[in-house]
Parts: structure tokens; C-alpha cells; sequence
């Protein structure tokens, strides 16, 4: 195993030790614990190198180039004091955090114990560090690291080997087109985005998806030759897939799969809502029960078709595709939804919390369409339609909707 004859350095520059340090998830926890126990003589080496990262993981802060330069000669003079600490006079920024653990490798016998430590964030591919209770974009690339995705930054993102996964521009993760890159078996990716936030990928086929707020996608680095092309949805996305008819792509939810051999199609299957649909925007998809027990064909929607999975049956009926598709374009388009449904694309869209304590509004349908309205603004037009009082606390990012008290 190639962790038998790391060094200390090693330990810090590797990415998947420094997210059980900073991040520990189930995946990572056992797998450390176990090779902990396996090489028990690496204790003391693991733990300097523990102390070093949590050392480095500042918070967020900008950092002149000036005061970078000052920062590394104050390390370099203590070192040839010799003394046993590191004094850090400002916390790196995060666009150099990176640099710094592989650097500060160095002088890693300069460690005492008395050190300011802040631990509150992860890592992305630049090093970023980013708050833990901020919402925030996420790559987990097929051996468990996690990346943090800034959607105004460009670049190139590799795994622990160094090799590249996807280029990124921005919004937007651009995979190899498979003519380019052969492989045997199947590694996958998956991209988490927040509430509150969007964005697209355009897969190893060049079929392109547009993930909305509060979603997961799940899908291969690259498809197999010859074979299906599955990707797996927790969530709302706009499908525009590459025609291949020798290998159908089907996107796979827990209650309903859609098939298709090249298309364009919107799939939502948030799971706290138990509400599964496609709608067909052009082409022709088929959709079918995810477990199919019963061996039943795939249903054929038409271009404006919509199916919808409820109480373990799937209904199909026409629609307004724009309804459906409106968010793509960063709208809120509302036809006799009712409150209930409004209130939880809001807090996606917005990234709150509502609580609706005047419950006789969960039933009742609003119309209206939205593009550019704050939130405030958009229950300002409801409270027209019903009367009813709402606070908002933004320090906990929560909104309290309350009946209208009668004035006696």
C-alpha cells in the first residue's frame, strides 16, 4: 500500500488524509482506523502530521501578496533561530492554502504545542476554505476525495495520483470526450449542489445536465463502449442528451427511471417531497417503475408529456412545459401549485428556511411567475391573494409564516 513509506510531508500533501482530518465522513474514518491498527509504529508520525494540517486550517481571510511574503520569511527567520513555534501573524487565504500545507512541510520539526488553531472548513482544488455550515458546491471524485466547487473560479481538477478528472469553467465541469480517453471499467463522480445554488456538466458523451438547487447527480467519469449509459438523480435536472442508439441513457431515480436514446427532458425526484416526474421537452423517452418487479414496458411520453409516480403507479397526463423547465432559466413559474409545493421550491431557490404555522394554506393554489423578485417581495404578492403575517430573522436565515390576527 503506497501509504506503508509516507513521510510526515506526504501525509500533509495528501488530500484524502486531509479530509478525515478536516472532514471525516464513514468512507474515510474506517478506512484510517483500520490502517491505524494495521501499522501501529505509524502513530507518532500520523499524529505530527494530524497537528500540522489542523495548524493550517485557518478561516477564510484575503491575503495580500505582501503580506504572504512576510508571513513565509517570519517562518524561515524563526527557523534559523531555532525556535520551537511558528508565529503566523495573518491566516493564509485560500487560494494559496494548499501551497502552504506542501511548503510548511518543511518545517515540520519546528511544531511545539502551543498553537492559535481554527478548525472550519474543507478543502477544494485550489485549497479553498471554506465555512462548514456554509452552503457550498461539492465534487466527490471516485476515491472519496471531496472537492469544493467556487462557481466563479476556472480550472483543472486532478485526484491524489495528480492525474486530471474534469476541467472546470466556472459554472460549469467539462469532462474528456470519450473518443479521447478509453477505459475498462467504470468510476463515477458525483456533484452535490446546495439550496441556493445551480449548476451544469457536460458528461464524458457530451450530453450536458443542468442540476438545480438542493441536488446530487451521480454518474460515470466516463461511459463503457457498448454499453448503457446510467446516471443516478437525488433531485431536480435538465437532461440534453447526445444521440446514441447503440447505448441508451437512462437516468435512474428510487421510484421512476427514464430511458432515452438522445433528447432533451426535465427529471425531479427530491426525496423529501415523494414526488417523481419527467416531462418531455423534445424527442421521445421512455419511463418505467425503478424496481419493475412485474416486467412492465416503458411508458412513451411525447414531446409536452409528463409522468408522474404516485402511490406506486405512474400517471401520464400534458402539460405547460415551460412550468417545468423555468428555473433553468433562473424563474419561478407557479400554475395552481399549492402552498405547500411553493414554500419548498422557495427555500431551495433562496436557500431558507420557511415554517408555515397557519397550516390552512398548505392547500390552498397560487399562479404567478417570477424571475427577478426577492423573496419578500414574492410573499407580499401571496399575502394579496390570503392574508398572512410572516417574520423573517436573518441571522438564522429562517422565515415564520403566522395567520393574520383579527383586529377586534
Amino acid at each position: 500500500m503506497k501509504y506503508a513509506n509516507y513521510t510526515e510531508e506526504d501525509f500533509i500533501k495528501d488530500e484524502y488524509f486531509q479530509k478525515w482530518v478536516l472532514n471525516p465522513d464513514e468512507m474515510t474514518s474506517n478506512f484510517w482506523q483500520n490502517w491505524m491498527t494495521a501499522n501501529p509504529e505509524k502513530k507518532e508520525l500520523v499524529q505530527n502530521a494530524i497537528r500540522f494540517i489542523q495548524l493550517m486550517d485557518f478561516e477564510e481571510e484575503n491575503l495580500a501578496d505582501e503580506d504572504f511574503d512576510t508571513m513565509w520569511q517570519n517562518v524561515i527567520q524563526r527557523r534559523k533561530d531555532g525556535e520551537n513555534r511558528i508565529f503566523i501573524a495573518r491566516r493564509p487565504s485560500g487560494r494559496r492554502k494548499s501551497f502552504v500545507l506542501k511548503i510548511a512541510a518543511v518545517f515540520i520539526g519546528l511544531l511545539g504545542t502551543s498553537y492559535m488553531v481554527y478548525q472550519s472548513g474543507l478543502f477544494n482544488k485550489q485549497g479553498q476554505v471554506i465555512e462548514s455550515d456554509t452552503p457550498v458546491i461539492t465534487l466527490e471524485l471516485e476515491d472519496g476525495t471531496i472537492k469544493v466547487l467556487d462557481d466563479t473560479s476556472s480550472g483543472i481538477i486532478t485526484n491524489t495520483k495528480g492525474s486530471q478528472v474534469v476541467n472546470q469553467k466556472q459554472n460549469v465541469l467539462l469532462y474528456n470526450n470519450e473518443s479521447k480517453q478509453e477505459t475498462e471499467r467504470l468510476t463515477y463522480n458525483q456533484l452535490s449542489v446546495p439550496y441556493g445554488k445551480k449548476f451544469e456538466l457536460v458528461l464524458s458523451d457530451g450530453s450536458h445536465v443542468f442540476l438545480n438547487s438542493g441536488s446530487k447527480l451521480r454518474y460515470p467519469v466516463s461511459f463503457l463502449k457498448d454499453k448503457p449509459r446510467d446516471v443516478y438523480l437525488d433531485g431536480e435536472a435538465y437532461f440534453s442528451v447526445e444521440r446514441d442508439e447503440a447505448r441508451p441513457f437512462t437516468v435512474i431515480t428510487d421510484d421512476m427511471n427514464t430511458s432515452v436514446y438522445g433528447t432533451e427532458f426535465n427529471v425531479s425526484s427530491y426525496k423529501n417531497e415523494n414526488n417523481t416526474s419527467t416531462v418531455l421537452v423534445e424527442g421521445s423517452v421512455g419511463v418505467y417503475k425503478s424496481n419493475n418487479a412485474e416486467g412492465q414496458k416503458p411508458i412513451t411520453l411525447v414531446p409536452g408529456g409528463r409522468a408522474v409516480f404516485k402511490e406506486g403507479a405512474i400517471a401520464v397526463d400534458q402539460v405547460n412545459v415551460q412550468k417545468y423547465t423555468a428555473w433553468t432559466k433562473g424563474e419561478l413559474f407557479f400554475v395552481d401549485d399549492r402552498f405547500e409545493l411553493i414554500l419548498k421550491e422557495l427555500q431551495r431557490h433562496f436557500d431558507v428556511t420557511i415554517t408555515n404555522e397557519y397550516h390552512e394554506l398548505d392547500t390552498k393554489k397560487f399562479t404567478g411567475t417570477f424571475s427577478k423578485e426577492s423573496l419578500d417581495q414574492i410573499l407580499r404578492i401571496f399575502q394579496e391573494h390570503t392574508p398572512f403575517t410572516y417574520a423573517i430573522n436573518r441571522d438564522t436565515n429562517t422565515i415564520i409564516i403566522n395567520k393574520e390576527q383579527e383586529i377586534l
